[in-house]
């Protein structure tokens, strides 16, 4: 009590405007405090605008007692006109001054004006305003919103009450997961509901008490309950695949317009009644406050479903992480739904670059298109500056998405591994459940060729998640690079069983049969997959490429050739001519190391350069390398060292990727041989024996041992070489180097007198040939002569 008689005195002693300065500084200080508070706990979003309510009332009562207590206690009373006995000092005897008024009529008319002033402040308001009453009253109010927040958080936290929340009372499970389903409108409104349910799929993935199912996941879901995999999922439907996979909840809602406004409704539903149990509904007042509306709807969803409120707090608004640009953010839909649903990545990447072009700090977008160019290894010069953009606008991501656009950077752009599983770890550490960090850093373990670690890391993202494609190939491809086959076949029964059709995964089942040297039926399904999606150049191109090597590798050139330049025609189509001439490299591949028609290699090359030369290409986007690859194995050494130079003189060393090194460092390799420095062939060669392809560096790195003159480790190379689980390997290398490296290992070691050996590798090669063009098969009968002249 007696600090506040000193506050009062003070308060006292004070002019209405410093009155008011000290108020406004008191305001801000309080709403300071709530900022502090709402990061650390979190505060309920009622908290400040009744603070707010509580200050602008109180300042009409602040500057009303501030007016009529503007005296100091201490300061004499007014007397009036008729005197108040007692009130004064004695009264000092009047000296008169000719011409002005006395002293006893200046203080006569001064009284009148004191009472006067009296008179317009009742004693009633005088006791009433005081600064005593207004103080107390004052702190009166901000205890008790402090007792009812404190009592709301306590009921919130313990589940009791409309106050508890959803987690809080056993309803749901934290970081529980649950299907969203598509937002419901009229017709004319179809395209604004995908865009809004998309929003909300982001706005929800940054909070760590509710998962969103991978669209693949109801995806598959549908098509096992025989629906199509793109069907319309509203929330009868999406309870029905919620029970099916024994989800326990559904979040869905509807949007409709009144006028210029629209009006947002989304619902949590329980999928095994249909229970309503949660309702939230905003209103946006124009199509331009769409996003904003979104992000206020699902902020309210996720605070009765139970997140922490100092994490809604500190949430990005959606217009942030995303883009208050609604035409951007429909192609960003409309891209996400046709890479991941439709199988369509061309469509995706060119509503991508539309939807940048829109807002060119769309984050998001920039991520999903460096990584979809990335993912096709087609377009480098693209993905490079997506990566980068993405960086440059990494503010405006999500925290999770941001450590995934960094690891993405950090792999793709430059090429640092460390750094970009440094930044997985972050996020794993952040949520261990992360299903895409740890598919993510089991891809770069594959990278590694630790492929055991890499297989923990996609069965641990299986286990968050069971029904994802990529982590599950990925893991197909990892125990098939462990040479554990038997497994890989029986985990791609076991998926292919529900999956719903999927161009990335049919593409991996296509190539499972070679590791048994059944190319009969790997063909097959590559037809059956360019057949599936007609409409795809991508895919047009990428099954033609596929088909191409699987011929060549059975010495079928003809056939092979064909297919190459089907995917040539395609790749002009698509506005890709850099592709085509990396399939002419390939072409020049077969006259180099089968046909072993050195200046065919160079016709075959040159034609298609002189048709499309690479001065008109992007210097990353250039395949100098892998042209130089083929100058220098064809003897043409200058071209080789000239087209290195002029690589290392245009692209800068910053964005040289893990292809770029191994391709410098095999090309150097290439050279060595050709110059008969052989030990430098084998340095060059080792070094660029790394990446994905643990087979393609293997047969240059046997010639390069041949050339140093050690035969022995060029057997055992090309021994590897033929020995070595991996699942691409005839897309990738044994088109041009299988048969050859039979036929080549076999001389070896009949030099060597192995017959035993020597017999076997004829053996092979000639059943690997034994349909192979008219060209090829006098090699066959001459391998076949020597296989029965040596058993």
């Amino acid at each position: 009590m007696e600090g506040l008689k000193r506050l009062v005195l003070e308060i006292h002693r004070r002019s209405v405007w410093q009155v008011l300065g000290a108020y406004l500084i008191l305001t801000w200080l309080v709403f300071e405090t709530f900022e502090v508070l709402s990061v650390a706990i979190g505060l309920p979003e009622w908290v400040e605008p009744t603070a707010g309510v509580i200050l602008i009332v109180g300042l009409p009562a602040v500057l009303a007692t501030a007016s009529i207590q503007r005296k100091r206690p201490d300061e004499p009373a007014a007397t009036s006109a008729a005197g108040a006995a007692g009130d004064g000092p004695e009264p000092q005897p009047v000296v008169r001054t000719e011409g002005l008024p006395s002293m006893e009529d200046a203080a006569v008319a001064h009284a009148k004006i004191l009472e006067r002033r009296q008179l317009k402040k009742p004693r009633e308001l005088r006791d009433l305003l005081t600064w005593q009453n207004t103080l107390v009253g004052g702190f009166a109010a901000f205890g008790l919103l402090a007792l009812v927040t404190v009592g709301y958080m306590l009921m919130r936290s313990y589940g009791i009450g409309p106050a508890g929340t959803l987690v809080a009372q056993g309803t749901l499970a934290e970081a529980e997961r649950v299907i969203l389903a598509d937002f419901d409108s009229p017709p004319e409104l179809n395209e604004l509901a995908q865009v809004i349910t998309e929003g909300f799929r982001v706005d929800l993935s940054q909070s760590p008490v509710v998962r969103m199912y991978d669209q693949r996941y109801v995806s598959a879901a549908l098509v096992r309950m025989e629906e199509t995999a793109d069907a319309r999922l509203d929330i009868p439907l999406a309870r029905e695949v919620a029970q099916r996979e024994a989800v326990r909840a559904v979040i869905g809602g509807d949007i409709y317009s009144v006028g210029s406004k629209y009006v947002l409704t989304a619902r949590l539903v329980a999928a095994e009644d249909g229970a309503l149990l949660v309702s939230r509904r905003v209103t946006a007042r124009d199509e331009a406050g769409i996003v904003q509306a979104v992000d206020e709807l699902s902020k309210k969803m996720r605070e009765r479903i139970g997140e922490p409120l100092n994490s809604i707090y500190m949430a990005q608004p959606l217009e942030k992480v995303t883009t208050g640009n609604l035409e951007a953010l429909r192609k960003y839909t409309q891209a996400v739904h046709a890479i991941d649903i439709e199988g369509d990545p061309d469509r995706g990447i060119r509503l991508l670059e539309e939807a940048v072009e829109l807002d060119p700090s769309f984050a998001m977008s920039w991520r999903k298109l460096g990584v979809a160019l990335g993912n096709r290894s087609e377009e480098r010069a693209r993905a490079v500056e997506a990566l980068q953009a993405t960086m440059e606008h990494r503010d405006r991501l999500t925290p999770r998405e941001r450590f995934l656009a960094t690891a993405a950077y950090y792999s793709n752009v430059e090429g640092d591994h460390a750094a970009s599983i440094a930044q997985y770890d972050s996020l794993l550490q952040l949520n261990p459940e992360d299903d895409w960090a740890l598919n993510n850093s089991g891809n770069i373990y594959l990278q590694l060729r630790d492929y055991p670690r890499a297989e923990d890391f996609f069965v641990r993202a299986l286990a968050v998640d069971s029904f994802q494609v990529i982590p599950f190939m990925n893991l197909v491809l990892a125990l098939a690079n462990q040479n554990e086959q038997e497994a890989a076949d029986k985990k791609f029964g076991e998926f292919a069983m529900w999956l719903a059709p999927d161009p990335s995964l049919q593409e991996h089942v296509a190539y499972l049969p070679t590791a048994e040297g059944d190319f009969g039926r790997t063909a097959a399904r590559l037809r059956a997959l360019h057949e599936d999606y007609p409409s795809s150049l991508f895919w047009k191109a990428q099954t033609s490429y596929g088909l191409a090597a699987v011929a060549a590798t059975q010495g079928k050139l003809s056939e092979s050739e064909q297919h190459f330049r089907d995917a040539m025609d395609t790749d002009i189509r698509r506005g890709l001519p850099q592709q085509a001439v990396v399939k002419a490299t390939r072409l020049a591949e077969l006259d180099l190391w089968v046909r072993q028609d050195l200046a065919a290699a160079i016709r075959t090359l040159e034609a298609v350069l002189a048709e499309y030369p690479m001065e008109d290409m992007s210097p990353l986007d250039r395949p100098s390398l892998q042209v130089a690859q083929i100058y220098a194995a064809a003897g043409r050494v200058p071209q080789a060292k000239a087209m290195l130079a002029q690589f290392e003189a245009d692209v800068d060393p910053a964005v040289r990727g893990p292809d770029e090194r191994v391709a410098m460092a095999r090309l150097e390799g290439a050279i060595a041989i050709a110059e008969g420095r052989g030990q430098d062939a084998v340095t060059a060669t080792e070094e660029s024996d790394q990446g994905f392809c643990n087979v393609c560096a293997l047969p240059q790195l046997a010639r390069a041992q041949e050339t140093a003159g050690d035969i022995e480790s060029a057997i055992a190379t090309y021994e590897q070489y033929l020995n070595t689980p991996y699942l691409w390997r005839v897309r990738d290398s044994d088109g041009a180097h299988l048969g050859p490296t039979y036929e080549r290992l076999a001389r070896l070691y009949e030099q060597q007198g192995d017959t035993a050996n020597a017999a076997r590798n004829y053996r092979e090669f000639v059943s690997l040939w034994a349909a192979a063009d008219e060209e090829l098969q006098g090699r066959v009968a001459a391998a076949r002569q020597r296989m029965e002249a040596l058993q």
